[in-house]
């Protein structure tokens, strides 16, 4: 790597050029949709406009606000230096050390899944008319030119790993889009957790076939926030004077319920899997839990391995049941990787529960969620704790190895 001016903490210059930075975005403002998509995104566009989501207002005409070491930090969204030139991108990651990073979606890619996940609430981007089908049609035809963008990225560089969205009616349509975007090149998958995938239990054995294809392709199955809405059903829990008025950021509201119950999707869909056997009959399949926080997953695997403990139960004497031959905990620290916030006290964490190998080092780039200090954040938290510079690699550069293989 060409010698850079680096922007980051003196602790984790060591690491400089090795960092995997598990979650960054795309940005691209919405003015410049139609030339990347073409055509089929006009009608979302407007309907974006109609609802008059954040989004509706993102214009730029070119990725040129000067790199500097502040403005790598400090400017956000589409704005941020890098945001969605991907040539610049490149030089940003010199200049933050980073060697690898996963891309999720961006406005579009986050947008459409969201609207895929609520095409049957027609509140949703009222402005699109039409059948539930006809909008989830809809909406998975956004996806599907959003991960052709991907699927070009991902031949671009191996730097990236852009994450293609796998939706689908049916477990065969699961299947059968995964291979296709796994042959297309594509390095990672995300599924929304507030849903059925198919209308399955991701634990029924019908989508053995699809993380047997994933496990082969060393391709891993990611969460995010952004498409979780719906999960308890309603979100009128946050409908209280006291949750009113508060900012929303680039991918969910930013008032205290929605912060403090972001997790409960992923944590619910990853303990289906655990405790349905799916990491057992799949060794190799690897999950990735990417802006959820990390608060979450110490307590989680204590709990089931409390259950698992105090019922007897996949003991293998029940042929009824999957038999786990090792401890809930043992799957998360063998398979599990997930990217806390970088103003967490990851530190503390780890000195309660373990899991040092699960945690990974996440900027959130360009969004306002990731802050303007995480790296350093981090290192302040690991200091406290009375960690070491081994664990501090661990969470920088060895860890996030497992879900952006080398």
């Amino acid at each position: 790597m060409t010698e850079v001016a680096l922007a980051i903490p003196d602790k984790v210059k060591p690491f400089a050029g090795q960092i995997i930075d598990t979650d960054t975005h795309e940005a691209l403002p919405i003015n410049l949709w139609h030339d990347r998509y073409g055509s089929l995104v006009d009608d979302f566009v407007q309907a974006i406009k109609v609802a008059n989501w954040p989004a509706a207002h993102d214009i730029r005409d070119a990725d040129d606000v000067a790199m500097d070491d502040e403005s790598v930090w400090k400017v956000k969204r589409f704005n941020a230096p890098g945001a969605f030139d991907f040539e610049r991108r490149k030089d940003l990651m010199n200049m933050t050390g980073v060697g690898q990073q996963i891309v999720f979606p961006g406005t579009l890619g986050l947008l459409s899944g969201y609207f895929f996940a609520n095409a049957h609430n027609p509140n949703v981007f009222k402005a699109i008319s039409g059948s539930i089908q006809d909008r989830k049609l809809y909406a998975s035809k956004l996806i599907g030119v959003y991960n052709e963008w991907v699927a070009r990225t991902a031949r671009e560089s191996s730097r990236y790993a852009a994450v293609a969205i796998l939706s689908g009616e049916t477990p065969a349509d699961l299947l059968a889009e995964a291979k296709r975007l796994i042959k297309l090149g594509v390095r990672g998958l995300w599924m929304p957790s507030s849903t059925l995938p198919g209308g399955a239990s991701p634990a029924h054995s019908v989508h053995d076939p699809l993380w047997q294809a994933m496990s082969e392709a060393d391709v891993p199955l990611l969460a995010h926030l952004g498409t979780d809405h719906g999960f308890l059903a309603t979100e009128g829990w946050r409908d209280a004077p006291a949750f009113d008025g508060f900012r929303h950021g680039e991918e969910l509201s930013l008032d205290p319920w929605t912060l403090a119950t972001t997790h409960r999707a992923t944590e619910n869909f990853l303990t289906t899997l655990i405790m349905g056997g799916v990491f057992e009959r799949h060794p190799g399949l690897r999950y990735g839990a990417m802006e959820v926080g990390g608060d979450w997953l110490g307590p989680l695997a204590e709990h089931l391995d409390i259950w698992i403990k105090k019922t007897g139960l996949f003991s293998g004497k029940d042929a009824k049941r999957p038999e786990l031959s090792m401890a809930p905990s043992e799957y998360i620290r063998r398979n599990v990787r997930v990217g806390p916030f970088g103003f967490e006290d990851v530190g503390r964490y780890i000195k309660m529960y373990g899991l040092a190998e699960c945690y990974c080092y996440q900027s959130d780039f360009p969004h306002i969620e990731g802050g303007w200090n995480p790296m350093g954040e981090i290192v302040s938290s690991f200091e406290r704790a009375g960690l070491g510079d081994d664990v501090l690699k661990m969470f920088f550069v060895d860890n996030a190895k497992l879900i952006v293989p080398h």
